[in-house]
């Protein structure tokens, strides 16, 4: 059987919006590889994001990848849900800065994530939409309580996302899922987003966090080396996606000041239908 020791604060790394932590693997008494964590903490605000997250979440991130006792990395989440993408009325107050707001210098999570050679784990419960959703399926494994509800949100909320955060979901579920999460926008229950591929296990929500330390046992038990190398090897199938731009903003660079925007994030706040088909929208799309 294998012990843990307890979550403790990761030192000299204080955060506001997420928590950052790591336990590790104890085996006869002496330590053997370690886990690090880091949790959305804006229970509050389901765990929707803005700069402030996205900042923090790169900077751990990175620390956690560079550390050379960590050998998996786990995303998961305070409160009920993982998290329900971009804080819409943050980005909102933004002006042009909110089409690049998940991104810092032209670097997301996404990326970092992808770029790390530390397996990273998403450990899920409740709404995985949006932003949270995506980060998701970059994540080498996505573990799913049954509370779980995937999907995308960006249509509907005039969200910027495009480019290769949406096209990499395609390797993932295949073109045609793909189109239909992005642009149907149904959300799909645990057991949906496992038979297509979205996670790779569903248990009770009670049981996720034991669940997450039973694959992390076995990744310590792999060469690290080999891990880091094969782990970068499957970034090969979406080398050539991290050189498409965001089209959104090259078909319409000042969007988020738009009318039909400002509709859709009205329209989902007073959860009423939108209506896109205005004269006034009509007259000055693209």
């Amino acid at each position: 059987m294998t012990d843990w020791t307890d979550w403790e604060a990761v030192d000299g790394h204080s955060y506001s919006t997420i928590l950052y932590e790591q336990h590790h693997r104890v085996r006869e008494g002496v330590r053997c590889g370690g886990v690090a964590r880091i949790r959305f903490n804006r229970p509050d605000r389901m765990n929707s994001f803005g700069l402030e997250t996205s900042a923090e979440l790169m900077d751990a991130l990175l620390d956690a990848n560079s550390r050379g006792d960590i050998g998996a990395i786990v995303l998961s989440h305070t409160g009920k849900h993982f998290g329900v993408g971009g804080d819409v009325e943050e980005l909102s107050k933004m002006g042009d800065r909110g089409a690049a707001a998940s991104q810092l210098g032209g670097i997301s999570p996404d990326t970092i994530i992808k770029r790390c050679i530390k397996p990273v784990i998403a450990a899920v419960r409740g709404y995985v939409v949006g932003m949270h959703s995506h980060m998701a399926y970059h994540c080498d494994f996505t573990i799913a309580g049954e509370s779980a509800v995937f999907g995308q949100n960006g249509p509907r909320v005039g969200s910027p996302a495009s480019g290769y955060i949406v096209a990499s979901s395609a390797h993932v579920v295949g073109l045609k899922r793909a189109k239909e999460y992005w642009m149907r926008l149904r959300q799909l229950t645990a057991q949906e987003a496992l038979e297509q591929g979205i996670c790779n296990v569903v248990v009770q929500d009670r049981l996720l966090d034991r669940e997450v330390d039973r694959w992390c046992d076995e990744l310590l038990d792999r060469v690290p080396s080999c891990i880091a190398a094969v782990r970068q090897s499957f970034e090969m199938i979406d080398a050539g996606l991290h050189y498409s731009d965001n089209y959104l903003q090259m078909i319409d660079p000042h969007f988020i000041n738009r009318t039909e925007r400002i509709e859709a994030a009205q329209s989902f706040y007073e959860k009423r239908p939108p209506n896109f088909w205005t004269e006034e929208m009509t007259s000055t799309r693209f």
